[in-house]
């Protein structure tokens, strides 16, 4: 039998030696292997040696033991049988032990296929993680361009809106003054019926004295007295009738001046009137291009908008409704005041100049979060220098109105065209109003009374289409009862910017709030 190599028993060490560079349960199983493989070799080896050494001995000993075995006598192991049977073990154990070799081998080579496979898997998980990074960058990066394009196109509507406006709230006064001429030509041909009425049983008679009135007296059957006294009489009666007669000329006038300027008024609302459709329709055209923009940018960035929105809805009251808004918006300012006070800690204790570094990146991270979530909420509010009057405010409205800056004195244009019907403080079936109410044109367009963000633009409950304006400092004007809306949740809006349109008769109520708390809305418009 070939004498088995130590080194073609040892072989396996190599890829022993790379397992154990790349894990301990390698290293275990290779080296129980070779411990095995090593062995067995040794014992084979001893055998051969020996075989070699006494073969003389060994074939005497096997021939005396089959000449003097008693046919009945029990089987004797001799030396040799011993021998014979150790070298057919050592050779069994010898292949099982290349076996377990090659077994091992295999599993080094299936287990190194397999940690191959994993770290491909890996490098392509890494890879893929990678991609949807970068996606979601230039998500965020198209959400703020999107953003940004809503808020140019917001800005790009002010002036349309402002003469939409105007014209509209021509168009209300002259429908107001239309309908006083058509009250007073009303009250002007009662008056002529009246008159006329009046003056019909004398007019024969007073005809007759102004064509014959010496005859007339002389003709008359009575004592010559009372016809001097009937011609005084008749005289001042005559002068009456002059009277009465020139009142009727002068109402005839002017009910026809009225009736001139009625005409005129007509004709300039129709040309107005056609003014505002054309207005209305540049005015909707470019809101809806920044609604499209603004919806294209909330879909890569909704998140936030959702949850102002599902907070709001689920709002039992329109107190809950800003209360959850001013929580939500509490929350996350207090969310990154910690971060940045944990930052700012972590960079003064930091021991290394990299972790310094990263401190202060977190911090400033965090600042600039914190002025992103301010900054696009609004730059809060300031009045025009109206003052509030005793009985329509409260002793705390006038400190709060004085501490409101940043959007800018207020151009007095109110944000609807139509009537003031109801004003803050003004006692209403439940109590003092608190807000101000528009009687609005059919149709009028709504615009912003400050520069910020649109936390809910929707129905509300009994409020009807309803937009609550973020205008920052924690300001927020809320306006209810709009007929449509040109704007969408999270949307940035200019000041004087559309935002919807009333309905065929409505009436819009505005309230503006600060925190919690409903302060008078006047200075401010």
């Amino acid at each position: 039998m070939t004498q088995a190599s130590p080194l073609a028993v040892t072989r396996p060490l190599a890829p022993a030696h790379a397992a154990r560079q790349k894990g301990w349960p390698f290293f275990l199983l290779a080296s129980s292997v070779v411990a095995l493989c090593g062995g067995t070799a040794h014992a084979a080896q001893h055998h051969k040696k020996t075989a070699r050494s006494t073969p003389h001995a060994h074939t005497t000993e096997h021939t005396a033991t089959h000449r003097h075995a008693a046919p009945h006598s029990p089987t004797l192991t001799t030396p040799a049988s011993n021998n014979s049977s150790k070298a057919r073990s050592q050779t069994a154990a010898e292949r099982q032990a290349e076996q377990s070799v090659q077994h091992a081998r295999d599993a080094l080579q299936t287990t190194q296929a397999q940690r191959d496979a994993v770290n491909r898997q890996k490098a392509a998980q890494a890879a893929a993680v990678e991609a949807s990074r970068a996606k979601n960058e230039a998500a965020q990066a198209m959400a703020a361009q999107k953003a940004a394009t809503a808020t140019a196109l917001s800005a790009a509507t002010v002036t349309a809106t402002s003469q939409l406006q105007s014209t509209e709230q021509q168009i209300s006064d002259l429908d107001t003054r239309v309908a006083d001429i058509r009250s007073e030509q009303a009250s002007l041909r009662a008056a002529l019926q009246e008159g006329g009425k009046a003056l019909a049983p004398v007019l024969p008679l007073a005809e007759r004295l102004s064509l014959y009135p010496s005859d007339t007296l002389l003709a008359a059957p009575v004592p010559q007295g009372e016809a001097v006294t009937g011609f005084l009489v008749l005289k001042g009666l005559s002068r009456e009738l002059e009277r009465k007669a020139e009142e009727m000329r002068t109402r005839q006038e002017k009910l026809s001046a009225l009736d001139t300027e009625l005409s005129t008024h007509l004709t300039q609302l129709g040309s107005l009137q056609h003014t505002q459709a054309l207005q209305r329709d540049n005015v909707r055209q470019q809101a809806l291009k920044a609604k499209d923009a603004q919806r294209q940018a909330n879909l890569a960035a909704k998140t936030a908008a959702q949850r102002l929105q599902e907070a709001t809805s689920k709002a039992a009251s329109l107190q809950d409704a800003v209360a959850r808004l001013d929580s939500l918006q509490a929350d996350a300012e207090a969310a990154l005041q910690k971060e940045i006070a944990a930052a700012e800690r972590a960079h003064q204790t930091a021991r290394d100049e990299a972790a310094r570094r990263a401190a202060a990146a977190r911090a400033e991270a965090a600042r600039r979060k914190m002025a992103a979530l301010q900054n696009t909420a609004g730059p809060g509010l300031s009045t025009h220098g109206a003052a509030n009057s005793a009985g329509n405010t409260h002793s705390s409205t006038q400190q709060d109105n004085d501490t409101a800056v940043g959007n800018g004195p207020s151009s007095g244009v109110r944000p609807v065209a139509g009537r003031l019907v109801s004003t803050w403080g003004a006692q209403t079936e439940t109590g003092p109003a608190s807000g101000l109410t528009y009687s609005t044109p059919p149709a009028a367009s709504v615009r912003t009374p400050c520069s910020g963000r649109v936390d809910f633009a929707g129905a509300f409950r009994t409020y009807g289409q309803m937009v609550i304006l973020n205008c920052g400092q924690h300001y927020r004007f809320i306006m209810a009862g709009l007929g449509g809306l040109d704007v969408e949740t999270g949307q940035s809006l200019t000041k004087g910017a559309p935002i919807g349109h009333m309905g065929a008769s409505g009436t819009l109520f505005i309230q503006l709030r600060r925190g919690q708390k409903a302060i008078n809305p006047a200075p401010f418009l």
